[in-house]
């Protein structure tokens, strides 16, 4: 009964933790972010998978491919939108992977509802809209880079299902994933030496902050994703979670981060409304 809560749960932190992201960003080289991001979520569900004895099952080769796809390439790629043209856009445009999964299954010959070529439509004018909403400032880096990450979520979700069907629990499979993320990126960090350009002057209270946006991201955020996931399916769960990019644009607006425009609003539902038609379908 309570299952679908977890979903918009998750939408509701994945709304917020982008708004502030971009500030980090400004301290932080794009990598060397994504890798403390997941180190202290690893850290965190390392304790709690070990000290409560949990295991993934079966599935926990998928949730390793899934670590790197999802929280490594696309995670960046959706950092380096946020950086460019900031959350209240670059939420919309990667929440476009929804369709995209729908997408892939009409490639490897499932049938999909007509209803999904009009969300399809309704998605590349909703892009359009955002492209456009700029007052002048150029979107279309940061919009690239949003779409690329929608194309690592969408192989990573499917490798999430995948996981969460061989029987493991939901907080193990989401260790799994976060342990080999950190570990990719750990690697990608010293091979490129930023750590060179690690900030030197943060405050405890800015790192006690950072690390509960990181907190509510990866773990309290990916959890609830994880659980919805392996109880009530991922077509119901991403439809749900949907709501995030709007919710995203309303909380920036709102915490005074950002000022989208009447423009961004209107690209933002349409993409949102072909989402729920595409998955609701």
């Amino acid at each position: 009964m309570f299952d679908p809560l977890f979903a918009l749960g998750a939408a509701v932190v994945w709304a917020v933790s982008p708004i502030y992201y971009r500030g980090f960003l400004r301290e932080f080289d794009v990598l060397s972010f994504d890798f403390l991001r997941n180190v202290v979520a690893a850290s965190v569900l390392g304790v709690l998978t070990i000290g409560l004895g949990l295991n993934a099952g079966s599935g926990v080769f998928y949730a390793v491919l899934a670590g790197p796809a999802t929280l490594g390439v696309g995670d960046i790629m959706f950092l380096l939108s946020i950086r460019e043209t900031g959350a209240s856009v670059a939420a919309p445009v990667v929440y476009t992977y929804v369709l995209m999964i729908q997408l892939v299954g009409f490639t490897l010959g499932q049938a999909i509802p007509y209803s999904n070529f009009l969300a399809a439509g309704l998605v590349i004018l909703g892009v359009f809209v955002l492209s456009r909403g700029g007052g002048g400032r150029p979107r279309k880096k940061g919009i690239a880079f949003a779409l690329g990450a929608g194309v690592a979520w969408t192989a990573g979700q499917e490798l999430i299902q995948q996981a969460t069907n061989g029987g493991g629990n939901f907080i193990a499979i989401t260790f799994a994933r976060n342990s080999a993320a950190t570990l990719a990126l750990g690697a990608a960090v010293l091979l490129t030496m930023k750590s060179r350009t690690w900030p030197k002057s943060v405050s405890g209270r800015h790192w006690a902050f950072i690390s509960v946006m990181v907190l509510s991201d990866l773990v309290l955020g990916s959890l609830m994703f994880v659980y919805s996931i392996s109880t009530i399916g991922v077509a119901v769960t991403v439809i749900l979670t949907s709501v995030s990019p709007l919710l995203t644009q309303v909380f920036s607006k709102a915490l005074g981060k950002e000022s989208p425009t009447p423009m961004d609003y209107l690209g933002g539902i349409l993409i949102v409304c072909a989402l729920i038609l595409a998955v609701g379908a």
